[in-house]
């Protein structure tokens, strides 16, 4: 019967997201398909590895360039190689890390085999359906997570519906082959594996659950660097909860070897395909992009009227609830939400400090979605409460409007906004105005179309 439901589940995530993007593309509502160029290598790498068995983009330069040359200052120094791929002894590779495509290789393997011609149109189809899948199955995981480990049915299914379509997995994770999606993905299953482990009262039988949740977080930090913090805490909360120092030990070089696995394929590929770290994308941006004007910047991650968790995610103040009645109870007890917190907080710390802790053009928190599923798990403490059940209809309702939140990126996030208000990192100003918010700007575009208003804003034709 679980298994049933966790089907079903999958299925019907993936359909209400696909049928939500046909239905925004198809009447005209939103023609945007490339949320962001920084997904674009990801589009062709696939189709790279499958017909030519490599991850140079040699072929599909031109037809990238043509549609989104983008090259910035530096680039435009060494031709017009733009800001997403790496040119490395002639070739080009993406300069994002690649295994959102590696993993999307089944979507696109039979219908390019068949031979679906490798074409704009062909390969964004193949990555929707690929993003879908992605968060689709990461919901369906953290559902037996959660159902396992933390609360019943009902209640399991409410969070998964909040993690699915109550934030920005819906309106942007979903919609492009960003990384984000494959670091939630692999960080739930390793997640699901280490409680299986710490949860087990004969640990020694479960250390290949061990194993497995290193596999997984290398997976999620192969995907997107920023895991690694999240691992970080997870091998303290192991450390925190072994009785002694020799069943740590055991837990410890587990989780090592299943991370030496993915050391071993990133240094194969890199080395030959990139030929060093320093041709790595993320690589030459470490120096000089620590930049924002923090404090701000951090206060913006979290309530920026256009980018902020609690603004897009308003059902993430019940996280802040939660870990409130989990350390009510003694941090001791409850030392795994303590973690949990712990990883938002200094995520949302770094990433603030970060010159694009904004996202960039995207819809709301996207450098911070990373982190979404420990502020999901943040809310199981509220929900196993008496407190709940006084609130719950509060609990609804904000989990409703998060989710028209979400709708509403589906049907108006098309770069406009962006395009008239973004200043860049230098002066971030722009972020904090509710009048020329996305929100707001999005109000006044439905008021034009109604013919209530003359046009949007100033600067809009």
């Amino acid at each position: 019967m679980g298994k049933y439901i966790s089907l079903k589940l999958f299925f019907i995530s993936f359909f209400v997201l696909f049928f939500s993007w046909i239905f925004v593309y198809k009447t005209g509502i939103n023609r945007l398909v490339v949320q962001s160029e920084d997904t674009v290598p990801a589009l062709f790498l696939p189709a790279s590895i499958i017909k030519e068995k490599t991850l140079y983009l040699d072929s599909y330069y031109n037809t990238m360039i043509q549609r989104y040359p983008q090259p910035d200052d530096k680039n435009q120094l060494r031709g017009l190689t733009p800001y997403y791929l790496e040119k490395v002894n002639n070739h080009y590779l993406s300069a994002f890390p690649i295994i959102t495509p590696l993993v999307s290789l089944p979507v696109f393997y039979l219908p390019i085999k068949l031979g679906m011609p490798v074409t704009w149109e062909n390969m964004i189809f193949l990555s929707k359906i690929s993003s879908m899948l992605i968060v689709s199955a990461s919901g369906t995981f953290l559902y037996i997570l959660l159902k396992k480990h933390f609360l019943d049915e009902k209640k399991s299914l409410l969070l998964t519906i909040a993690y699915i379509f109550g934030t920005v997995n819906f309106a942007m994770v979903s919609q492009s082959m960003w990384q984000h999606g494959t670091l939630q993905m692999f960080s739930i299953l390793g997640l699901y594996f280490i409680l299986n482990y710490l949860n087990s009262m004969d640990k020694d039988k479960k250390l290949p659950d061990v194993f497995l949740s290193g596999l997984f977080f290398g997976l999620a930090i192969l995907s997107r660097p920023t895991a690694l913090l999240g691992l970080a805490f997870i091998v303290t909360l192991v450390f925190m909860k072994s009785a002694n120092l020799k069943i740590f030990t055991k837990a410890a070089l587990c989780i090592l070897v299943g991370l030496a696995l993915n050391v071993l394929f990133f240094l194969w590929y890199n080395n030959k395909y990139y030929v060093g770290i320093q041709n790595q994308g993320y690589a030459t941006q470490l120096l000089g992009s620590w930049v924002s004007p923090f404090p701000v910047s951090l206060i913006g991650v979290w309530l920026s009227p256009s980018k902020g968790i609690l603004v897009y995610s308003p059902i993430f103040v019940f996280s802040i609830i939660g870990f409130c009645i989990a350390m009510r109870k003694g941090w001791h007890e409850n030392i795994q939400y303590l973690v949990y917190f712990l990883i938002v907080i200094f995520h949302t710390f770094i990433i603030s400090l970060w010159k694009h802790w904004y996202g960039g053009y995207s819809f709301g928190y996207r450098m911070s979605s990373d982190v979404i599923p420990y502020l999901i798990l943040l809310i199981v403490p509220f929900l196993n409460s008496d407190i709940y059940k006084k609130y719950k209809k509060a609990f609804i309702g904000t989990l409703i409007f998060s989710v028209l939140v979400q709708i509403f990126g589906m049907f108006f996030f098309d770069g406009i906004w962006h395009a008239a208000y973004d200043q860049g990192n230098k002066n971030t100003s722009w972020l904090w105005s509710i009048k020329d918010s996305e929100f707001m700007f999005n109000v006044r575009r439905v008021m034009v179309k109604l013919k209530l208003l003359d046009k949007a804003c100033p600067k809009c034709l």
